[in-house]
């Protein structure tokens, strides 16, 4: 008997002590897990304004195999007024480049609800910074585990599809009511440290800027740093006060534009 039970405590130690393990190749280690207080250009980001962290969400995935591409959701509540979201800054602190994007809102959208894919080089805690309209910051931070680091991964693409642009609106609007907008382009997002067959290093070339209008009206502007996957692709909410036309500018870092229209129909 007594030897049952010393087998079955060792059985169990054992156990406890796998999932233990499993659960520490999951999780980032300390020396990758940083807060936000202690990234300096997340710090100079926040300023002196109140912070709180209460209504900004950011969703990842908890373990990214493919650093080149991880999914990333940016999401706050309606709100008006002072309250607002009018700008939000995400950063990687631990890439080459730390920022990976800076959206601003215009007043039609007065919910944050915004997809996106990011390249991550090692494991990291990644950070969303929101701006109000009334001066307050929303910070929210998640860390993940990268197997395959995202930044020096040899850009795939074919020059004779870059460039081109696809924009999905849903089929009718409702003022007021939001709706989802997705976009994407085909591009490389070339970040100027992955090597090229012969060995070389391209120069960086980036899709640097992105913006939506409806009817001439601001609705979503945004500034791309090379830490944005390859083929930017976005997806947000707008609540539009009126159908009209969304037009929808990619604008390279050489000048180089691609424009995109869609009709927004009332329903």
């Amino acid at each position: 008997m007594q030897s049952l039970i010393r087998h079955g405590g060792l059985r169990r130690m054992f156990i406890h002590s796998a999932v233990a393990g499993m659960a520490a190749l999951l999780l980032p280690s300390f020396a990758t897990a940083q807060t936000w207080q202690q990234v300096e250009v997340v710090r100079q980001a926040v300023g002196e304004a109140p912070v709180s962290g209460n209504s900004l969400q950011l969703t990842l995935p908890l373990v990214a195999e493919d650093g080149s591409s991880v999914p990333l959701t940016i999401k706050a509540p309606k709100a008006q007024g002072s309250e607002r979201i009018v700008r939000v800054e995400l950063f990687a602190p631990a890439n080459p480049t730390p920022q990976v994007a800076v959206f601003e809102f215009g007043p039609e959208v007065d919910e944050v609800d915004l997809s996106t894919r990011i390249r991550l080089s090692e494991s990291q805690t990644v950070v969303a910074v929101a701006h109000t309209a009334g001066g307050a910051v929303h910070v929210t931070e998640r860390s993940v585990r990268v197997t395959t680091s995202g930044c020096i991964a040899p850009a795939q693409s074919d020059p004779s599809s870059e460039m081109q642009a696809r924009v999905r609106v849903p089929d009718a609007v409702k003022p007021g009511t939001p709706a989802h907008v997705l976009t994407m382009i085909s591009h490389p997002m070339t970040t100027g440290l992955q090597q090229d067959a012969q060995g070389n290093t391209p120069p960086t070339r980036i899709i640097e800027h992105f913006e939506a209008t409806l009817d001439g009206r601001a609705v979503l502007t945004a500034r791309f740093f090379r830490s944005l996957a390859a083929n930017p692709y976005l997806k947000f909410a707008v609540s539009p006060n009126e159908a009209g036309e969304l037009r929808v500018v990619w604008t390279e870092d050489t000048g180089r534009s691609v424009e995109h229209a869609e009709a927004l129909k009332a329903g």
